[in-house]
């Protein structure tokens, strides 16, 4: 066997050893995303096995995007993805501004902010539903401490429920977005800074100069990860307003789940799911060449 493995062209030996690995990828991912651009023209129903699947070519894409309850799921998913990904932005990058100062006990500091981020977005919507209840919940308190609006529920609210699964969101992934700013400022040389302060330029103008930049490749970085999840987010949602009240927080993953698992439409559910997919993929692919030229600045 050995022997065998000498005389095998370096190439061979590569494809002997990823082989395993990359049936099993097709086998995970392309197989049912296949499956599912097929089950996309037809009428197929999970939940009616043994019927005949009829061929129904481009119906169900026709359907949705001319759907108005499906372009307001859309616009429910837009909101919810640029509130989220400006707060996040702020809020992550002045947390590494702040931390990377290291002041007395920042070490700790950091820990306690990354805590939300290692748990499951599932738990946290749960955990959350308890902090917004308006007679228990200490979301109320809170905020009546700074002005008396009475007893509210944030997520029975059809105005403040988009606002609900906003901070939440927020709350859980502002830290991801700190750590690649704080990668970013950490990677900046001193002498850079000292430099400045020999042709005294003024705290701004160092932001403005030298720290913006160079972190501006890993925030935008950070919001590319973050504008991706965000627009399937699902389990988070799910969990905290399950998409109402009304279809006030039915985001695009919300619709499609209730299309695929409550109604069973499956054929319409996987042509979804492909605009979706289709979506983040052209949208992404945009956002790295946008990315690519700002890096070759």
């Amino acid at each position: 066997m050995n022997n065998k493995l000498l005389n095998m062209s370096d190439r061979a030996i590569a494809w002997l050893f990823t082989a395993p690995t990359l049936i099993l990828l097709i086998f995970i991912n392309i197989y049912p995303l296949i499956w599912s651009v097929y089950l996309s023209f037809t009428n197929y129903k999970a939940n009616r096995r043994g019927v005949e699947i009829a061929w129904v070519g481009l119906k169900w894409y026709k359907k949705i995007l001319t759907d108005e309850d499906v372009w307001a799921n859309l616009q429910v998913t837009a909101h919810f993805l640029f509130w989220t990904i400006l707060l996040q932005g702020l809020i992550g990058l002045s947390l590494a501004l702040l931390l990377n100062k290291k002041f007395k006990g920042h070490e700790v500091f950091t820990t306690i902010v990354v805590l939300p981020m290692m748990l499951s977005p599932a738990v946290v919507g749960v955990f959350w539903t308890y902090i917004y209840q308006p007679q228990a919940g200490i979301f109320n308190y809170i905020v009546n401490f700074f002005h008396d609006f009475g007893e509210f529920t944030m997520i029975g609210d059809v105005a403040l429920a988009p606002w609900s699964i906003i901070i939440v969101d927020t709350w859980i992934w502002s830290p991801f977005v700190m750590l690649l700013c704080l990668a970013g400022l950490r990677s900046i040389p001193d002498y850079l800074y000292e430099a400045a302060e020999v042709d005294r330029a003024s705290k701004w103008q160092q932001f403005i100069h030298i720290t913006l930049p160079s972190v501006l490749p890993f925030l935008m970085l950070a919001i590319l990860f973050r504008g991706i999840e965000n627009f399937k987010m699902f389990d988070m949602v799910n969990e905290l307003t399950g998409g109402g009240p009304g279809s006030v927080t039915e985001l695009a993953s919300i619709h499609l789940k209730r299309a695929a698992f409550e109604k069973w439409r499956t054929g319409y559910s996987s042509a979804f799911a492909v605009i979706l997919f289709v979506t983040v993929f052209g949208a992404g692919n945009i956002y790295v060449k946008f990315l690519n030229r700002i890096k070759e600045k």
